[in-house]
């Protein structure tokens, strides 16, 4: 498949934060996580930069963040005053973080529930998304980036597709059970949300995938890595790749062929790809001694092989979309993403299926070609979707 050709032009960039949001999500890999670490938001912005980059084919020095807006309820300064913890002094560290990068902050006052008299959030998801469509009317953005999760959302990703500005999500799904001390920490990302974006990534798959481990842009994510600009851009001396859906090196007793949807992890990019070919292996032990008898007349020469040849055992052809069991069909995957991917089920349209449709395996073990089975059905948009995806030996 030939490489994407590069965008020479400017790709103008604009990001909204869902506040709260970012803020559980956060405090989930500070407080819950092996990583022990607050999200960075300006190892945020470069990791956008590169991942954008690709999917725009162009370089990330020509992705640039243009605008970018934070949206959060906030208590007074008398209310702050008054809570514990240092409120008002992590506040405005936080401002500080966000001062040095250039976001731009949007803050309104916590409203007083009927229970408890809580304070909440109120009007900031209106103002999100006024505060989007307007911005994106006038600086005529070539991409928004829009980290949230809530569904009430899509409107605004419609719009903004109207526009025909590209809308990327950016989502997590975390979950921990809380102790004593703790309540449960629960974040999910709406699936019909996931579905509008154009470039829906899933972070947490991203973020705890073993082949990104190392990857300098991924660990930049948080706080206090020890990484350098430098050594943020490259990467063993060639020119950094974004990561994206993983894939498997190809075991050289099976060759396939299979077209990549994404980059390969960087670890796997040089990895050889070849033709499905049927080979055919001489038995161990010399070569097989063929000898050649001509005779003086027309006769057809004699041929002697001396030696064994194992011939390879048939297996009959696979049949894609062919019934199983249960109402379960046979498919292949064709493409991997970051949380969600499609099947070839034998039909012109493949199937879609989430992460959370697998039936006993983990997104991450999934790779391209693998056999699965799946249940199939059709969402109320009519698009063909997969449940209860499972693999299956062949």
């Amino acid at each position: 498949m030939a490489p994407k050709e590069k965008n020479p032009h400017l790709t103008r960039i604009g990001i909204f934060y869902d506040g709260n949001y970012f803020w559980h999500v956060s405090t989930f890999y500070y407080q819950f996580h092996e990583r022990k670490s607050r999200l960075s938001v300006g190892g945020l912005h470069r990791f956008l930069k590169y991942q954008i980059a690709q999917l725009e084919g162009t370089s990330p020095e020509l992705c640039k963040i243009v605008d970018a807006h934070y949206f959060r309820g906030r208590l007074s300064a008398a209310e702050a005053a008054k809570a514990s913890g240092d409120v008002l002094f992590y506040e405005r560290l936080f401002d500080d973080v966000l001062n040095s990068e250039g976001v731009m902050m949007h803050h309104l006052p916590l409203s007083r529930t009927g229970k408890g008299n809580k304070k909440k959030e109120k009007g900031v998801d209106v103002l999100f998304a006024l505060e989007a469509y307007e911005r994106a009317l006038q600086n005529q953005f070539d991409v928004v980036v829009l980290i949230a999760a809530d569904g009430d959302y899509i409107p605004l990703v419609r719009k903004l597709h109207a526009l025909g500005t590209r809308v990327m999500i950016l989502g997590w799904d975390l979950e921990h059970e809380g102790d004593g001390r703790r309540d449960n920490t629960t974040t999910y990302t709406s699936y019909e949300l996931l579905e509008e974006a154009t470039y829906p990534v899933m972070m947490n798959e991203l973020i705890d995938s073993r082949a990104f481990r190392s990857d300098p842009i991924v660990n930049g994510l948080f706080v206090n890595k020890g990484q350098s600009e430098e050594r943020n851009r490259e990467v063993k001396g060639r020119p950094y790749q974004a990561p994206q859906a993983r894939t498997r090196p190809i075991d050289p007793a099976t060759v396939k062929s299979a077209e990549e949807p994404t980059a390969l992890a960087k670890a796997e990019a040089d990895t050889p790809t070849a033709e499905a070919t049927e080979t055919i292996q001489l038995a161990t032990g010399p070569e097989p001694e063929i000898t050649l008898s001509v005779q003086d007349s027309l006769e057809t020469p004699e041929v002697k092989v001396i030696g064994h040849i194992d011939l390879p055992e048939h297996k009959p052809a696979l049949v894609l979309g062919e019934e199983l069991h249960d109402g379960l069909v046979r498919g292949q995957i064709n493409a991997l993403k970051a949380g969600f991917g499609f099947i070839d089920v034998g039909v012109k349209e493949n199937a879609f299926f989430h992460y959370k449709s697998l039936n006993g395996i983990n997104f991450n073990d999934l790779l391209v070609g693998d056999i699965v089975e799946a249940r199939l059905s059709r969402s109320e948009k009519n698009q063909l979707v997969a449940s209860d995806v499972a693999l299956i030996e062949e």
